[in-house]
């Protein structure tokens, strides 16, 4: 017997009708004004209000939280807030008293217990420990005067803090958050660099940057730059140290190997350089520029400036808003930007 199988004839499906979704035309910011060098392969992702006068940021990636520094003049008691990088959202507002820190580096994050440092006070001389599991300040390590620079080095449990006025730079053991060395510097110290591979630490102040061995706690070298450097950013990958400068508008390179000065680098008529930061696996060198409102990118295999973009422009600061604090996420490889005027964080994606 042979059997035989019935075919359902096909099934036609009326399909939908044609809709077209209107996409918005959006303007990059940075090209706003113009630039000497465009905006470059960089886009804003996003922008966050994070409270009046945001000046300093530091990241733990582990956690996914960045901590904002905002100094209020005038105010009885400063903060710190908290972000969510993820949600991009602030969680919280951690209370720290009436503290009078400057500079883009006044606050850290130790990537190993996650407690965060705070520069407070001028003749005071303090740093706060910040625990973010209960929200508030639970010690203050008692350093020279005027301190307006800490790093943290997790691997060697130590904390560096530069004291501008004292030209000093305290070392602290983070377990016991006792002072084990003060060293007197060439100048006032104001930028602060850790060395990733060496663990030496390098300080820029005066018009010098002097490199201090992390085992005997002594200056081992002082290079003299001149032209006033003020802040330093090491890329691990090159073995090279980026100088800023507080006048004129170049940054000076030095081998940080044969402890050298090799180039520098030229940012054009709007490029500026006040902070700075790297992110080696994106060969980049990002620049704030302070009251210039923007952010400086530097190409570090080519060592040429790819763009000089306008920051935290806003309704009110159509050409962008002072720009102190940095800070890269090494797992997203995204830039977080203080905008102290417009009261936010710029977040900045490396296309």
């Amino acid at each position: 017997m042979s059997g035989c199988t019935a075919t359902a004839p096909p099934t036609t499906v009326a399909s939908p009708p044609s809709t077209t979704i209107p996409v918005p035309t959006t303007t990059d910011p940075a090209t706003v004004g113009g630039s000497d060098f465009g905006p470059g392969p960089y886009r804003v992702e996003a922008t966050v209000a994070v409270g009046e006068s945001p000046t300093s940021i530091a990241l733990d990636p582990e956690t996914r939280t960045a901590y904002v520094a905002r100094y209020v003049d005038g105010a009885a008691t400063q903060a710190v807030s908290v972000l969510d990088t993820r949600t991009r959202t602030v969680t919280t507002e951690i209370p720290v008293g009436q503290v009078f820190p400057s500079g883009p580096q006044s606050i850290a994050v130790d990537s190993d217990t996650h407690l965060v440092y705070l520069v407070g006070g001028n003749s005071a001389g303090e740093v706060l420990v910040i625990d973010p599991g209960s929200e508030s300040v639970t010690a203050t390590i008692q350093v020279d005067g005027d301190p307006v620079a800490v790093v943290v080095d997790a691997l060697r449990h130590t904390l560096y803090v530069a004291n501008k006025f004292s030209r000093t730079v305290t070392v602290v053991d983070t377990v016991t958050r006792a002072v084990v060395a003060t060293i007197p510097v060439d100048g006032q110290p104001r930028g602060l660099a850790i060395d990733p591979d060496t663990h030496h630490l390098w300080v820029v102040g005066g018009a010098d940057v002097s490199v201090i061995d992390a085992a005997t706690h002594a200056v081992s070298t002082t290079l003299r730059l001149g032209d006033d450097p003020a802040y330093i950013a090491i890329d691990p990958q090159t073995r090279t140290a980026y100088v800023t400068h507080s006048t004129g508008n170049s940054v000076s390179l030095i081998d940080t190997v044969r402890h050298t000065r090799t180039d520098s680098v030229s940012l054009g008529v709007r490029g500026r350089a006040f902070a700075a930061v790297v992110d080696p696996v994106a060969h980049t060198v990002y620049l704030s520029g302070g009251v210039f409102d923007v952010v400086t990118m530097i190409d570090t295999r080519t060592r040429a400036v790819t763009a000089a973009r306008y920051s935290g422009i806003t309704r009110a600061r159509p050409y962008g808003s002072t720009t102190y604090g940095m800070a890269v996420d090494p797992v997203s490889h995204l830039l977080y930007v203080t905008n102290k005027d417009s009261g936010q964080i710029e977040v900045v994606a490396h296309e």
